[in-house]
């Protein structure tokens, strides 16, 4: 690293007090690892990385099958906090629910979870004055290549990452004809987007 032995353990310092490594004395040494808090650190950067240096490579394609969920997407999307945010992160008022689509492949869940280490588009969260609402990070997005919208990414989920979660500002079932069981394509933007530049 270049550094000093004080230089060091003041670095290493600093990085236990931010909760990213734990220090213990090993024999007559010392023993450094990363906390789960480090790791998901360095998996965000190296994610980051990742996503800068494929050349070209701004976009994730997603193919999934629509399911229906819990019906519990309509509800906070409506909500006037998390409503005002996706209109600033993605430039459209959602509509009020979420289109759920079954990944097809093992390929695609990784991509999804590539997501999580990405950094996206955070929604603050809210309070409401009765509970407190999370933030929520998004994606934007083009669903079968012609209606803007957004990936969700949310902390707390029903869904594990076989699913994406989609917004946008039309009523997707209805304007793509979809039921149960259709296949859909959805373009993730990881960097300004369509849907912003319309």
């Amino acid at each position: 690293m270049g550094l000093s032995q004080q230089a060091a353990s003041l670095r290493l310092a600093e990085l236990q007090r931010a909760g990213l490594v734990e220090r213990a004395h090993s024999g007559r040494g010392l023993a450094v690892r990363l906390t789960d808090r480090g790791l998901d650190a360095v998996e965000t950067f190296l994610a980051d990385v990742g996503a800068n240096m494929e050349r070209g490579k701004n976009t994730l394609g997603f193919r999934g099958t629509v399911f229906t969920g819990l019906k519990e997407g309509g509800y906070y999307i409506s909500l006037a906090g998390y409503k005002e945010g996706f209109t600033g992160a993605l430039g459209f008022v959602p509509f009020p629910g979420t289109l759920n689509l079954r990944l097809a492949n093992e390929a695609m869940v990784d991509q999804r979870r590539r997501l999580d280490l990405l950094k996206g588009l955070e929604v603050p969260g809210f309070a409401d004055g009765m509970r407190s609402y999370g933030p929520v990070k998004c994606f934007r997005a083009k669903i079968a290549g012609k209606h803007p919208g957004g990936v969700l990414v949310i902390e707390r989920t029903h869904h594990d990452n076989s699913v994406l979660e989609v917004i946008s500002p039309v009523n997707l079932r209805r304007a793509l004809d979809l039921e149960d069981g259709d296949e859909c394509a959805v373009t993730v933007y990881l960097g300004e987007g369509w849907a912003r530049r319309r």
